[in-house]
């Protein structure tokens, strides 16, 4: 438990240095007097767009409980608790801590880690696929109102290779396809045996009957949370349009999957950076009245209530209850959990050539 705890305060620790490098470069003179003279009345609607991202996200979460026939062991409460608690995980670097739900979710119910481990990050997969729907849907319905010139067709590329994914996924013999390519390049070669045990722990929840309803309730809490964004932009004059609101939507959903993939705990200062950036580079066109700094503001106060105010409240909940969370037989099932991943390690090394 002790290392686990460790990787998230390891993680506070690089969000510190990369909020105190962000704001070195940043004229933090504007940048306090915007936040000074903001309406930080419209942050209540704020945050109940973000308690609604959240309760459709958790029924999402129970809902794949139900897939791994896990849901009827653990009562609703401590369901709840269990995945507001795991915000508080995803501070660590590659959000590695995030298996402690799988392991907490073994403790409380019984049901396997190699059966639950897979929900943790499909619940990534499923965000990544309903962000993407949105962000294209918004590009093409906004049309020149977002414009990325040739970048565009990267996106849709990429929609493009998701569908090739999702459909390989369905049908064993193409997914064993793809998974036999890895195992023949020489530099993904290694990763092929966990690609192989990912995938079959990873079937069942990854069919398509699973994945629509997933990912429209994940497409829903991306809805929310672009509709805060042009809260949160409203408050420095701007109108909340229909154009606005796509724009919210590319922008919200391209940031999070650009923190996610950064790797970075919780993305910090990575999508500030992306965030702030494209504003300046979608909006501000249309709206001289957003400066650089007015842009930074948007994203730091974004990233506060979309990151930081949902580890906030995780936190305080796994504190509230660790009694509950995290029992006296945790630490013999996070043993096997090392055990386990020690044991697959040494076998990978000694299967790789010399």
């Amino acid at each position: 438990m002790q290392k686990y705890r460790n990787r998230i305060l390891a993680g506070f620790a690089i969000v510190f240095v990369i909020y105190v490098a962000l704001l070195l470069f940043a004229n933090t003179g504007e940048l306090v007097t915007h936040l000074r003279n903001y309406p930080w009345v419209l942050l209540i609607p704020v945050i109940l767009l973000k308690f609604s991202a959240w309760f459709l996200r958790f029924w999402r979460w129970q809902y794949y409980l139900y897939v791994i026939k896990a849901a009827d062991k653990i009562s609703l409460f401590d369901s709840a608790i269990l995945f507001v608690s795991g915000f508080a995980m995803a501070v660590s670097p590659g959000k590695i801590a995030e298996v402690l739900k799988a392991v907490i979710l073994k403790v409380k119910t019984g049901v396997p880690i190699a059966r639950s481990a897979p929900v943790v990050f499909t619940e990534r997969v499923v965000d990544g696929v309903a962000v993407l729907i949105m962000s294209v849907l918004a590009l093409l319905l906004a049309g020149d109102n977002i414009d990325l010139g040739n970048y565009r067709y990267l996106i849709l590329l990429s929609a493009v290779l998701l569908a090739v994914g999702l459909i390989s996924v369905q049908i064993r013999p193409l997914a064993y396809f793809f998974l036999g390519i890895v195992a023949r390049l020489p530099l993904v070669k290694r990763v092929h045996q966990p690609l192989v045990d990912f995938y079959e722990s990873s079937r069942e929840i990854l069919q398509l009957r699973h994945v629509v309803p997933t990912s429209a309730l994940g497409a829903l809490a991306h809805m929310t949370d672009a509709l805060g964004f042009c809260i949160i932009l409203h408050g420095f004059g701007l109108e909340i349009t229909w154009v606005l609101y796509l724009q919210a939507v590319f922008i919200t959903g391209l940031t999070a999957a650009i923190g996610a993939l950064s790797g970075v705990p919780n993305g910090a200062g990575i999508t500030e950076v992306s965030s702030s950036g494209m504003v300046l580079a979608i909006i501000t066109p249309q709206h001289p009245v957003i400066t650089p700094s007015i842009a930074l503001a948007v994203a730091l106060i974004d990233g506060f209530f979309h990151k930081w105010f949902r580890v906030l409240v995780g936190t305080l909940l796994a504190i509230v209850f660790r009694r509950r969370l995290f029992p006296a037989s945790m630490e013999a099932e996070l043993a096997k959990v090392e055990q386990e991943r020690a044991n697959r390690k040494a076998i990978n090394t000694e299967t790789l050539p010399a």
